[in-house]
């Protein structure tokens, strides 16, 4: 029963006939737009606060560079610029994943790009991974 329902949800949506094979819509709604515009605005709420956290980690390790007297200040610097630029970088990908959506919504010929996804997943997790063996 449950599998039936899933089946006609699927149907009804356009996503999938009930033979499993993609359908295609020819005209995107309204609503598909405006979650590729709120999906837009994670990627940039992501990104400011990637940005807000390596400049708060930056200036804090300034700070403290200045109360010990030292004139080098520490790795947090370094790990407050990289995740400034992290940030940025989710803001671009952010802004070409939103393009490309759009482009393929009003071309009706939208499909999921899972390899695009897993590929910048895979770069920041690197990314991470080499933050983390820098700070330890």
């Amino acid at each position: 029963m449950l599998l039936a329902i899933i089946l006609f949800i699927r149907d009804k949506t356009g996503l999938q006939d009930l033979s499993g094979q993609s359908a295609p819509r020819a005209v995107a709604s309204p609503s598909d737009h405006l979650a590729n515009e709120r999906t837009f605005l994670a990627w940039v709420r992501t990104g400011i606060a990637l940005i807000g956290f390596g400049l708060v980690i930056a200036k804090f390790a300034i700070f403290i560079s200045l109360i010990n007297a030292s004139k080098q200040p520490t790795g947090s610097v370094r790990l407050g610029e990289l995740l400034v630029l992290m940030g940025a970088v989710v803001i671009i990908y952010g802004l070409y994943d939103y393009l490309t959506v759009e482009r393929m919504l009003k071309s009706g010929t939208y499909r999921a790009r899972t390899n695009t996804h897993v590929a910048f997943v895979a770069v920041v997790m690197a990314l991470t991974i080499a933050l983390a063996l820098l700070v330890l």
